[in-house]
């Protein structure tokens, strides 16, 4: 298989990119010539030019591998590869955990997940690491069924920059065995191993801008099993403790969590006159004094209950608070610059408090905080420090006051935790949780020493790795070659070799005027040889080591005295003068002190005064760089001879967002933690092994039946490889497996994919064909049984037709019969029916037709009358209106006056007494108007009376012109009613009492309408019951009475809109009546005396209008009476 069978059209590559580092495309054309044409994912096209095969772009996996457990089992194993798959599981299943190979890569997903409960830590529990999914607790489990199996120390070695999730990593694997491995219940260890953690994260542990809660030290915890694999005990080794934090926090950090619980718990404390943290030099720096959803009051309480216990006494407690709190009032003591040196004020009240809770003596400590003491040849003195020396000497001791009760603290966790029963041989799993690479802009001490220990790991784990892989070569006895993979043995022979940068280092701190650029000067003398070393191009400041990860620029800048960490040996005697144990116990001289002294322990450089021996003075000597040596040698020499597993950490973002991929950051972290270089390691070997049988299985589609041979499955597999790859040195066949090379897993599955495409192809053709012939067939029959039932149903229904259509030509034969005889029958009784009801109806309608004219002519005379005395009436009215505007406007002119007159209260009180006297007036008119509408009822009988006069209205009319030209010269008169105003109001109850009279005249020719309106349903009833037979012989005759009918309806409609046109003007009339009462009832009242004519005219109107109303309302009744229903509407 060539590089052309594999860079096709349609064949799927990586190429790199400025932010994700990588993106996918798929290639165009096939592979000719020096350039290769793809199509990004993003729909871009791009040729890259191709200078040699190696500089071809990366393949991609298939779909199938993508998302796979085991970065391993990809069969492209590259940069590229890693990290998509590493992102698919991160943001697509939601998976933090995968295998690369011997390796568990686990992400951060700044996010609680619901996986480490006790269920899952049992479901894990004696299965295999490949059983389940990747997880902290299958590496835990591989370390427990090792030690079981092979009675060998494990380790699990967990690494990760800051924020990563390192502590939480070991403490899941620590709980994992506690559950596992619990202890008995007479010893609980258990719960104390468990219980260590709230106690080394509160004095180790800080926040920073990476991570709330960042380790700030390195360590290694052994847990020691007896032979029946319970805890029976445990220790602790710590590592590189970050001193500088004591004193000094960048913005946006804190000092280690123990200060601010003790600040939060200070009204719990008063013996330790604590404040607020912001009051506190070594609190407020960083400017962030809480933590977002952490309760420092409630760690505090945790840290009280882990210290109970593992067996801190109420003693010890007090005396650890002690120092902690005299820290911080250290870090408050103010030293001011004099003349010569510095001083402190005598009354410095930190100072005060310090030397309280430190139980020292007052004066010495101020003298030594501020002096020194000189140590010649012949003669001591002291001398004064600059401020600068003053504080620096005071930041100095301050953390290794820090230092040393951390330490302490160390070991009575480590006695607690110590299995003092059972001395006898037991094995140990060591989780080791410690800083990754680090680089920043400024690299200093601390970051050498922790690239130092990760050079250290990367060689143990690179030697570890090559050997795993080694042993499963011979194992399966393949032929293979060496695979060359990174050797760091010569970075670290740059360091701690002889002449090597600590040793160089140590040599310079030794010297009395050595200095930090003096010491540069000797490294570029010196290690320039190392190939590993090189000076930067611009300084003489700093210089670089190429590590495995990436090359560091470091700063020389307090090397020397980093690793010399000296305090002044005046401070340390004050300290060891203590009336406190616990202060006399840390500072004291000799190893004694501790209670079980790890190998992390610094010692420190003290200036050795007169009354020490030289000789004593010499453990000091030994400087930090060479006391993290050989703790670091002690410790590889320790996993070395354990049985190693790994744990790499990833950070997948800075600003800690939940399940957020970042991929320049995973890509930086992949590589500082040498995943990458495991995965060129496996790729360079035969990364890609599949058991036969499961090969088989896969790819059997690539091998023809007659060459399967079931019994010999090594030989089919060989077959199969025979007829796909044509060359033999991409694969090797072991005992139990067959080994390929990278890439070789994927040309397969392309093969594979290929051929199944074909098979289906025919498949398909082949199920096709025997569905349509199976589909028409059953057609077929389907249409045969359809036609046959199909013909039967016809014939059957034709001789029902026949059948149906005798029968039916006989009984419409003798049903036409009937129908036409009843038929005669009817017509003829409805006929005889009609011809009696017709004369009969016409007889009754000749009588009522003489009836109502005659009534109607008694009706007219009376009418006649009423309409000229209504005449007469409105022209007297027209006077009293025009006698009311002259009366209203001298009324207005006078109410003006009285309204002036009004502002005084005995004006008001004569008007309301006034106005007493018209309401029992108007009462007193009340009572006249009632017994005048009583008269008003015995109008009904006069209406009758009116018919019969209605002749003699004619008469009236010349009488009216008299009244008329009588109302003419009453006119003339108007000036002189103004002094009549006061009897306005007797007109106004007479006018009520007329309204009233109209009133009851209109209700009683209401219920005249209702009478003639029950008459004419009563008509109607009757012609509906006579309204059948005879139609014809009665046309003619119906047609007469109809136009009759109209012209009386048309006299009728006419008489009626003058009726309506009369009683709208009448209830015009009444309106303006009431709407005059209701002024004249306001104002001022009139006599009866004042009524005038207009009464008359205006009754003699309304009688008009209900007269005219009356006979409408005959005359339409009578037509509705004389006409059938349905012809009803025409008169409407």
């Amino acid at each position: 298989m060539t590089t052309k069978d594999l860079y096709t059209k349609g064949a799927r590559v990586w190429l790199p990119h400025p932010t994700l580092v990588w993106e996918g495309g798929e290639v165009v054309s096939d592979y000719v010539g020096n350039e290769l044409t793809v199509r990004l994912d993003d729909g871009r096209t791009t040729t890259i030019k191709v200078d040699s095969e190696k500089s071809l772009p990366p393949l991609r996996n298939p779909e199938i591998l993508i998302g796979e457990n085991d970065l391993t089992a990809l069969s492209y194993l590259h940069e590229p590869a890693v990290l998509h798959n590493l992102k698919y599981r991160f943001c697509n299943l939601s998976t933090i955990y995968t295998y690369c190979g011997i390796v568990l890569v686990a992400i951060n997903p700044y996010d609680e997940l619901h996986i480490y409960d006790s269920d899952t830590i049992w479901t894990y529990r004696g299965k295999s690491q490949g059983d389940l999914d990747p997880h902290i607790f299958a590496v835990a489990e591989e370390a427990y069924a090792k030690l079981e199996r092979e009675g060998r120390d494990q380790s699990i070695i967990v690494s990760g920059e800051s924020g990563a999730g390192k502590t939480v990593s070991a403490k899941y694997a620590m709980r994992y065995f506690a559950t596992v491995g619990g202890s008995s219940q007479d010893t609980q260890v258990d719960k104390k191993v468990l219980s260590s953690s709230p106690i080394m994260e509160a004095i180790g542990n800080a926040k920073t801008t990476r991570n709330d809660n960042s380790s700030r030290f390195g360590k290694f915890i052994e847990i020691k099993f007896n032979k029946n694999f319970h805890i029976i005990g445990a220790s602790m080794r710590t590592y590189l403790l970050e001193k500088s934090r004591v004193v000094f926090q960048a913005p946006d950090e804190r000092n280690y969590h123990i200060f601010y619980q003790l600040c939060s718990a200070r009204d719990k404390l008063p013996n330790l006159f604590l404040d607020h943290q912001d009051k506190f030099l070594y609190l407020n720096q960083g400017e962030c004094p809480y933590i977002e959803g952490v309760s420092d009051s409630e760690a505090f309480d945790e840290t009280v209950q882990a210290m109970n216990v593992l067996g801190f006494g109420k003693t010890d407690q007090e005396n650890v608070f002690k120092i902690l709190s005299a820290i911080l009032h250290l870090g408050n003591v103010s030293i001011v610059k004099e003349d010569e040196g510095s001083s402190i004020k005598k009354s410095d009240p930190h100072l005060e408090v310090f030397c309280k809770l430190m139980e020292l003596d007052f004066s010495e400590m101020r003298k030594w905080l501020c002096q020194r003491q000189i140590v010649s040849m012949k003669e001591v003195f002291n001398k004064p420090m600059s401020l600068q020396e003053a504080v620096a000497a005071k930041e100095a001791l301050s953390k290794h006051m820090y230092a040393e009760l951390f330490h302490w603290i160390v070991s009575v966790v480590n006695n607690a935790l110590e299995n003092t029963r059972d001395r006898s041989e037991n094995r140990f799993i060591g989780v080791l949780d410690i800083y990754g690479f680090e680089t920043f802009e400024i690299n200093s001490f601390e970051q050498f020493c922790i690239n130092y220990a990760n050079e250290k790991l990367q060689q143990q784990f690179n030697q570890h790795v090559f050997k795993l892989e080694q042993e499963e070569y011979l194992k399966e006895e393949i032929e293979w070659k060496f695979i060359d993979f990174y050797d760091n043995q010569p970075c670290i022979d740059l360091i701690e070799s002889k002449l090597g940068i600590l040793d160089l280092l140590d040599e310079e701190c030794r010297m009395p005027k050595g200095s930090d650029q003096s010491w540069a000067e000797k490294l570029y003398s010196t290690c320039s040889k190392y190939k590993h070393f090189s000076r930067p191009r611009f300084g003489t400041t700093s210089y670089v080591i190429q590590h495995f990860a990436d090359s560091v620029e470091y700063q020389v800048d307090a090397f020397l005295d980093k690793n010399r960490d000296s305090v002044i040996e005046e401070q340390i005697n004050v300290l060891k003068n203590s009336q406190n144990d616990l202060v006399q116990k840390l500072f004291s001289d000799g190893k004694s002190r501790l209670l079980n002294p790890t190998p992390s322990q610094t010692k420190l450089k003290i200036t050795p005064t007169l009354k020490q021996p030289p000789e004593k003075s010499k453990q000091h000597k030994k400087t930090v760089g060479s006391q993290f040596r050989d703790s670091l040698n002690l410790l590889m020499a320790t996993l070395n001879e354990t049985t190693p597993h790994y744990v790499r950490c990833v950070k997948p973002n800075d600003s800690k967002r939940p399940f957020d991929y970042n991929p320049q950051r995973a890509v930086q972290q992949l590589r500082a933690c040498g995943v990458l270089e495991t995965i060129r390691i496996s790729a360079a070997g035969f990364p890609s092994r599949w058991l036969y049988i499961d090969f088989f299985t896969r790819y059997r589609v690539l091998c023809k039946f007659k060459d399967i041979n079931r019994s010999d499955m090594k030989a089919t597999c060989l077959k199969i490889l025979n007829n796909t790859i044509r060359e033999p040195d991409k694969y090797q066949f072991g005992k139990t497996k067959i080994f390929f090379r990278a890439g070789q897993v994927a040309f397969l599955e392309k093969l594979r994919a290929e051929r199944l495409r074909a098979y289906c192809i025919v498949i398909q053709k082949q199920i096709r064909a025997f569905i349509w012939r199976k589909k028409f067939l059953r057609i077929k029959h389907c249409i045969f049984h359809l036609q046959r039932h199909i013909r039967g149903h016809l014939a059957r229904k034709h001789a029902l037709y026949l059948r149906q259509t005798k029968a039916a030509t006989t009984i419409q034969r003798h049903v036409r019969g009937w129908v036409k005889r009843h038929q005669y029958q009817r017509v003829r009784n409805t006929i005889v029916g009609i011809q009696t009801l017709i004369r009969g109806h016409i007889a009754r309608r000749k009588y009522e037709q003489m009836r109502y004219n005659h009534s109607a002519i008694i009706i007219q005379r009376y009418v006649r009358g009423f309409l000229a005395r209504r005449k007469y009436q409105r022209d007297l009215r027209s006077v009293i209106v025009s006698q009311n505007a002259i009366r209203r406007f001298l009324a207005k002119r006078h109410l003006k006056r009285l309204k002036k007159e009004a502002r005084s209260v005995e004006h008001v009180k004569k008007l309301n007494k006034g106005l007493e006297n018209k309401i029992i007036s108007l009462q007193q008119k009340i009572g006249e108007l009632s017994k005048e509408n009583n008269q008003l009822k015995s109008l009904q009988a006069e209406l009758v009376d009116l018919r019969a006069k209605a002749e003699t209205l004619k008469a009236l009319e010349a009488e009216m012109k008299k009244t008329i030209k009588q109302l003419t010269d009453k006119e003339k008169e108007i000036a002189a009613l103004k002094e009549k105003i006061n009897r306005e109001q007797n007109e106004k109850m007479d006018l009520l009492q007329e309204t009233s009279k109209f009133k009851d005249a209109i209700n009683e020719i209401e219920n005249q309408n209702t009478n003639l309106k029950k008459e004419l349903d009563l008509m109607n009833e009757k012609i509906k019951k006579n309204q059948y037979g005879a139609e014809e012989n009665l046309k003619a005759r119906l047609q007469q009475e109809k136009t009759m009918l109209i012209h009386e309806h048309e006299q009728d409609l006419e008489n009626y809109q003058k009726l309506l046109k009369e009683y709208a003007h009448l209830e015009q009339r009444n309106e303006h009546l009431e709407s005059l009462v209701e002024k004249l009832t306001a104002g001022h009242s009139r006599s009866p005396s004042d009524i005038s004519s207009l009464q008359s005219s205006h009754l003699s109107t309304e009688f008009e209008n209900d007269v005219s109303y009356l006979n409408m309302t005959f005359s339409l009744s009578f037509a509705v009476q004389n006409d059938p229903p349905s012809r009803m509407a025409f008169y409407y």
